[in-house]
């Protein structure tokens, strides 16, 4: 059986559980790169661009097909396979459920992105590569599962005694196998870009512009993604974390919320010229606290019941208290927050 993320699959080389990966990934890519796009168009602080400011406009227009297409087709694929009973020999007209697949949207503005940011600077043969090999999944799987759709949406499969039901699975499931390597591929290779990008804002935020809100959030935001990197393991009754590693991820991520509030608190006039920073500090606050569930689960050891793995194949997996679905959960309400900050009138503090 081939696997199967969700729409939102990996960090790893491969999603270990339908509710975990991609989201994490696609949600702080998005952050990083308009943080450097945000200093290409002129920056905070000026200057002319740097090859960061150039990567993080290459980086874009994929990170615009991983939120975009590549989130729908791998959706798509997910509802597909859900409710046929076996994988390999497609539908058997025979189940009790049949859900079709979704309609997948235009792909064009993502397949000319890509192509657009093939000519851009810095050359990166690997991420082009990945990105070509990407495109050209979606070119094949975007017609063959609209037509998918179609047929299941229309219930032909009624007339035709489910004839060309049969006839497009093995042609469905060949597509999303090389979808799913291509879609693993690019978010592997995007987000390792990114994560090094981050790295380096952060510094040049400190050079610039010293310790300010800007660093705050964007050191909160590295460390949010380790955390649930850490987090991303095979879920058992045992719960395979490595705790020794974990625990102290916690505690460095509970220390930097904390000095992001008292910066805050002691910089008014800053705090109250960016939009909506109580809130991503409020947000912060609920992903320490998922953060430590996960990490009191572990140390308790409190095994996952029966229940709760019924609830990670079945959805929502987030409901389970202590899991890394929550905690991914709440990483990415704290990734939409952090993307709605505007520093539109922002006056930086001095060092």
């Amino acid at each position: 059986m081939p696997v199967r993320s969700n729409t939102r699959s990996l960090v790893a080389l491969m999603c270990l559980l339908p509710a975990l990966g991609c989201d994490k990934i696609i949600a702080l890519i998005n952050e990083g790169a308009q943080a450097a796009s945000s200093e290409a168009a002129g920056g905070l602080t000026g200057g002319p661009k740097t090859d960061d400011d150039r990567l993080g406009e290459k980086l874009q227009a994929y990170i615009d097909c991983i939120n975009g297409p590549a989130t729908n087709i791998a959706d798509s694929f997910k509802r597909y396979f859900d409710w046929i009973d076996d994988d390999k020999a497609g539908p058997s007209g025979k189940e009790t459920s049949i859900y079709g697949l979704y309609e997948i949207r235009d792909t064009k503005p993502c397949l000319d992105g890509i192509a657009k940011a093939a000519e851009l600077d810095p050359d990166d043969t690997e991420l082009e590569a990945a990105a070509k090999a990407f495109a050209d999944a979606v070119t094949t799987a975007a017609p063959l599962m609209n037509d998918a759709y179609k047929y299941y949406d229309e219930k032909n499969y009624a007339d035709d005694k489910w004839a060309k039901g049969k006839e497009l699975h093995p042609k469905l499931l060949a597509a999303e196998e090389a979808f799913t390597k291509a879609n693993v591929t690019i978010r592997t290779v995007v987000g390792a870009r990114n994560d090094a990008l981050q790295e380096r804002d952060l510094g040049r935020i400190e050079a610039e512009m010293g310790k300010n809100l800007m660093w705050h959030q964007k050191k909160l935001m590295i460390l949010a993604k380790k955390l649930v990197d850490a987090a991303d393991v095979e879920i058992t009754p045992e719960f395979k974390l490595d705790l020794a590693k974990f625990e102290p991820m916690v505690d460095e991520f509970d220390k930097a919320v904390a000095a992001a509030d008292e910066y805050a608190k002691a910089h008014k006039e800053e705090f109250d010229s960016v939009t909506m920073y109580s809130s991503f500090l409020s947000d912060a606050e609920e992903y320490k606290k998922a953060a430590k569930e996960v990490l009191r689960r572990k140390r308790d050891n409190k095994a996952f019941s029966k229940d709760d793995l019924e609830r990670f194949a079945t959805g929502p997996a987030e409901w389970v208290e202590g899991s890394p679905a929550k905690l991914l959960s709440e990483f990415n309400e704290l990734v939409s927050r952090s993307n709605s900050l505007s520093y539109a009138f922002y006056k930086p503090a001095g060092k």
